[in-house]
């Protein structure tokens, strides 16, 4: 069948259906300009390069999520004009099953299981499998902070609520300390006003510090 017939098979498909919209696959992908070719089923028909629908669009920034070759889609043609095509949704299938979120759940997953869940009991599920990078000029934590595993910091911490450390092998200073405007105790000892008892002139040893 020639291009021209499937074309025409198309529009009186179309002109029954009085929906100016097809389901088809993507054949092509061009993600410089967000753009996909599609095979219109079930004629096999391909389109040109069409418009590819986005969640949000703006001067170099949006939201965008790169189609795979295969995918199934919804092609609208404006006005029943095949010249006139984008790609308006995709769709889950029995190759592409679904990711099952709760009503009312909004989830974003990766192919490499890579995830972010918004729940409705409010709390916010973040998972990669590697490393999680990011980066700002500030970073503001409101409420408590809890690590299950080491932190490693490669700059100067400063802190203004004071420190307790518990557990573990406790901790360890490897360098210099520095305490100012205050003091250092150990097991209720101060390092600045403990006592001697047991002095003795010479080389003799002191008892232990009180």
């Amino acid at each position: 069948m020639s291009v021209q017939r499937m074309i025409q098979a198309m529009q009186a498909k179309m002109d029954d259906s009085n929906s100016p919209n097809r389901k088809g696959t993507i054949s092509g992908y061009d993600p410089n300009n967000f753009a996909v070719k599609v095979e219109i089923q079930p004629e096999g028909f391909i389109t040109g390069w069409i418009q590819l629908d986005a969640a949000g669009v703006g001067n170099g920034w949006g939201i965008a999520v790169g189609p795979q070759l295969g995918d199934e889609v919804t092609v609208s043609f404006e006005g029943g004009d095949f010249q006139l095509a984008s790609v308006v949704s995709r769709h889950f299938n029995d190759v592409n099953t679904p990711i099952g979120p709760p009503a009312g759940e909004i989830w974003i997953k990766h192919s490499s299981g890579s995830l972010l869940k918004f729940h409705n009991n409010g709390s916010i599920e973040v998972v990669a499998p590697a490393t999680i990078s990011y980066t700002a000029a500030q970073h503001h934590f409101v409420g408590p902070v809890q690590m299950d595993n080491t932190l490693q910091v490669t700059q100067q911490i400063t802190g203004q609520g004071g420190m307790a450390i518990s557990g573990g092998s406790g901790a360890s200073v490897n360098g210099n300390m520095v305490v100012s405007s205050g003091d250092v105790t150990a097991d209720s000892i101060s390092l600045k006003g403990h006592k001697h008892g047991g002095v003795q002139p010479g080389g003799g040893l002191t008892g232990v510090a009180q």
